[in-house]
């Protein structure tokens, strides 16, 4: 038997709110109607603000608009983080011109920089404050800082003429650090301009490598960057399951455990 719309779209909103995200596709499967309907249902919702539609599905208000500070992240899985931001290192080449997104694990790759004695003639490429003042400390390293309005919660530097900021610019070795890693969301991270900037630095780059802990896959975020087949490599830990590197494999993505 038929709902009513309404009907449809308040068990839609509960879905929702219970998962966190959905998919379209999930829930058109789930209410047995067409994607196009669902698009409308997710679109009704959102003018209502209740929920915020994403790339290809809907996030509660309540993931929407969590994003922890970069203190409050810096110490949640630190041991992993250092080995992934040592992994990082280990690949990158003398010569090469690099992208630092911010964030805590792209940090470490920053703090195994200023350790490392290998790495020489490297251009780094950043929208970090942070990520920048540490890298200040190298001589070794041409330091290229993309600026703008700084968030006080992430240190990113972001402004909304993105692509003038790039212009010109060419990267070898793409380091993104994400909120999120979905196998049906893709990459995810709070803040629409920030997902724009990287999404700009995909397409300037020769190799693509996400490098994130265990913890953030299966998670979204509320801004949509790229889809998984968009990547070249992932550096994670070893907890992570073996279900998401099987997924990653399968579409071709290196995956390297640290």
């Amino acid at each position: 038997m038929k709902i009513l719309a309404s009907e449809r779209q308040r068990k839609i909103l509960e879905e929702i709110r219970k998962r966190g995200a959905s998919t379209i596709s999930e829930l058109s499967k789930d209410f047995s109607v067409s994607e196009m309907t669902i698009r409308r249902d997710l679109g009704r919702l959102e003018q209502e603000g209740l929920i915020k539609r994403t790339y290809g599905g809907a996030l509660s208000l309540e993931l929407a608009a969590f994003e922890p500070t970069f203190q409050e992240k810096d110490v949640i899985n630190i041991e992993e983080k250092r080995r992934i931001g040592a992994a990082a290192v280990s690949i990158v080449n003398q010569g090469d011109t690099i992208f630092l997104t911010t964030g805590t694990t792209a940090m470490q790759i920053v703090r195994n920089l200023v350790k490392s004695k290998s790495v020489i003639n490297l251009t780094v490429v950043t929208n970090s404050l942070n990520n920048a003042y540490e890298l200040c400390k190298l001589d070794s390293i041409r330091l290229f800082v993309i600026g703008g309005e700084v968030r006080k919660r992430s240190y990113a530097m972001i402004m909304p003429q993105i692509e003038e900021s790039l212009k010109g610019i060419y990267i070898d070795k793409f380091f993104l650090g994400v909120n999120g890693l979905s196998y049906e969301y893709g990459l995810t991270i709070p803040n629409p301009l920030e997902a724009q900037l990287c999404r700009l630095v995909i397409q300037k780059s020769r190799e693509t490598t996400v490098v994130a802990d265990h913890s953030k896959f299966g998670e979204v975020a509320f801004a949509h960057i790229a889809n998984l087949n968009e990547i070249d490599k992932i550096i994670t830990n070893s907890a992570v399951d073996q279900r998401y590197i099987d997924q990653l494999k399968d579409k071709g993505i290196e995956v390297i455990l640290a």
